[in-house]
């Protein structure tokens, strides 16, 4: 079984924030208390809310759900474990974003039979002519890190909190004092200091499987992105009209579900899902029934009426 996640920006009508999107800092809402000041893309900010969406890799159709944070740093092992509850699956793959990788969360995954695929972050030093991480070799057996100039940095066995991160800290201040190339290495007056994540392990590991299976990685797109645009562009639900966290997400269940039916329509037919789902619920073949009838306007000839164009409240109405 394949899942993978994304997340979008729902935007809310009539919301206020007087904050910037930091994740930690308090929000001033003046009227929905629920919603976050989110940056849509570069630095346009939005309020409203950072949906999360799970998928399945064979019919593209929606998992699961939710809306948490401004971003997605700690959304993966719950989303991943719901997921693999509602599924009843043993052991599945999970593919993600970058948004998504956070070591603690990659580790919970893969104790409980979830293997995640979540593309790496990239160090700064990368960026700054210095000598980038994977110089520094690591030694598992002796915890501790060479240098590119043959030094060992060792911890002190500490582990430190960094905004909610638990991480070691690795360093050798008197060999880098008399490094000779160590302007290629740091400018802190200190030396070069590691912080190892306790949970780095998981991170590597996570690497390697996306590193050696490309491909693999790259089916992310094509299970998770298209369903947005549908939903965006084709039916027009760019925004809710829902305020509070429930409501908002009792709205977008709503839209997923009419997704999902959709789908279902084109990979089962219209005669056997309608058989399928009144087995599933007989009590309610009545409602199904006044339901379906307003769905079969989308079912018909596409050259029907070739003057109709769907609106959003449309869509909503073969609910």
């Amino acid at each position: 079984m394949i899942c993978s996640w994304i997340s979008f920006l729902w935007r809310n009508w009539a919301l206020g924030t007087c904050s910037t999107p930091r994740e930690g800092l308090p929000t001033i809402r003046r009227i929905c208390s629920s919603s976050r000041s989110v940056i849509l893309h570069r630095n346009i900010i939005n309020v409203g809310y950072n949906v999360l969406a799970g998928c399945d890799a064979k019919h593209k159709l929606f998992v699961n759900n939710d809306t948490g944070s401004v971003n997605d740093t700690h959304a993966l092992s719950p989303m991943a474990l719901d997921a693999k509850e509602l599924l009843g699956v043993e052991s599945m793959d999970i593919l993600t974003d970058k948004g998504y990788t956070t070591a603690k969360h990659l580790d919970i995954c893969t104790r409980n039979g979830i293997t995640p695929y979540s593309s790496p972050k990239d160090h700064s030093s990368h960026h700054n002519g210095r000598y980038p991480m994977v110089d520094f070799k690591y030694d598992g057996i002796q915890d501790t890190y060479t240098c590119p100039a043959d030094q060992v940095l060792a911890t002190n066995g500490s582990i430190y909190d960094k905004a909610g991160h638990k991480v070691k800290h690795y360093k050798n201040r008197e060999a880098c004092g008399a490094c000779p190339v160590r302007a290629l290495c740091t400018t802190n007056k200190n030396g070069r200091f590691i912080e190892r994540s306790i949970y780095q392990e998981a991170l590597d590991e996570n690497q390697k499987r996306v590193e050696a299976r490309p491909e693999y990685y790259r089916l992310r797109q094509q299970v998770t992105e298209h369903q947005f645009g549908t939903l965006k562009r084709q039916w027009g639900f760019t925004h809710t009209l829902m305020r509070g966290k429930q409501n908002v997400l009792s709205e977008v269940n709503l839209m997923m579900i009419c997704y999902n039916l959709t789908r279902l329509v084109s990979i089962l037919g219209p005669e056997v899902l309608k058989n399928r789902l009144k087995r599933l619920v007989p009590g309610f073949s009545a409602l199904f029934e006044a339901v379906w009838a307003h769905m079969n306007s989308f079912l018909l000839p596409p050259n029907t009426y070739p003057n109709f164009k769907p609106t959003r409240n449309t869509v909503l109405t073969a609910l």
